[in-house]
């Protein structure tokens, strides 16, 4: 079973432009990074074999990350 990610959390133009601002070191556009994909992960928390909020944590962790560059 294919889990479907919501995918338009995110407007096209936007998000480009909040990464960069985020890897340059703007905690905002980071923050805002987050919350555009939030209703992403939550649907992906729900697929995972832990508690919710360790999950979405996990994932919201793991984005941090990987936004950072680490």
């Amino acid at each position: 079973m294919e889990t479907k990610i919501i995918g338009a959390s995110a407007p096209d133009l936007e998000f480009p432009l909040l990464l960069r601002r985020s890897r340059a070191g703007d905690s905002e556009a980071l923050r805002q990074v987050i919350e555009l994909l939030e209703p992403d992960i939550k649907e992906l928390s729900r697929q995972m074999r832990m508690n919710r909020s360790d999950a979405a944590q996990t994932l919201r962790t793991e984005l941090i990350g990987w936004v950072l560059g680490r």
